[in-house]
């Protein structure tokens, strides 16, 4: 499994709607989100009466806690990981890309096992059989900026780890 982090963004609503709508060229297929703080069923857009996703008010909610730290906050804000199985690799399901969301979270210290209710807001949304995007506002619950040092080396420690656990083929 590759994890990659890409260089942090200043807006997150950008790139929520990217992930959920159809992509460049309709390669997005069934976008929906699989993990996040909180249960993906309370984080899910509903629909609209267009049939569109209305994505104010998951927007809203991962923008508080940058809203909440003021001057404080980091200037580039958004955090996004890829993760990716090979293409040999079998098909995780929704509930082990779940996990695999989760443990990256909890690996990078920015939503560790425990500490939901304090730690950074984030989903992750799959549009694609192969891999899962992770979306992050770097402003904690509990008031604190969140600290990204070293992500780059857990995210692959954690990939490293979930190869073996889920039996996917092991990279270098």
């Amino acid at each position: 499994m590759i994890g990659k982090i890409t260089p942090r963004g200043k807006r997150v609503e950008g790139l929520i709607y990217y992930l959920s709508g159809p992509g460049q060229n309709v390669e997005h297929t069934d976008p929906h989100i699989v993990a996040g703080w909180r249960h993906p069923a309370e984080l899910e857009p509903p629909l609209r009466p267009t049939g569109g996703r209305d994505f104010r008010r998951l927007n809203g909610v991962l923008q508080q806690t940058l809203a909440a730290l003021g001057d404080r906050a980091p200037s580039r804000p958004g955090w996004h990981c890829v993760a990716r199985g090979a293409p040999t690799d079998r098909m995780l399901s929704d509930d082990e890309w779940a996990q695999v969301a989760g443990e990256i979270m909890d690996r990078t210290g920015l939503a560790p096992y425990g500490e939901e209710d304090d730690a950074v807001r984030w989903v992750a949304i799959r549009h694609g059989p192969d891999h899962i995007h992770i979306v992050a506002t770097l402003a904690r619950q509990d008031g604190g900026r969140a600290r990204v040092s070293n992500d780059y080396y857990r995210v692959r420690e954690d990939c490293q780890a979930i190869e073996g656990r889920f039996g996917l083929r092991r990279t270098a």
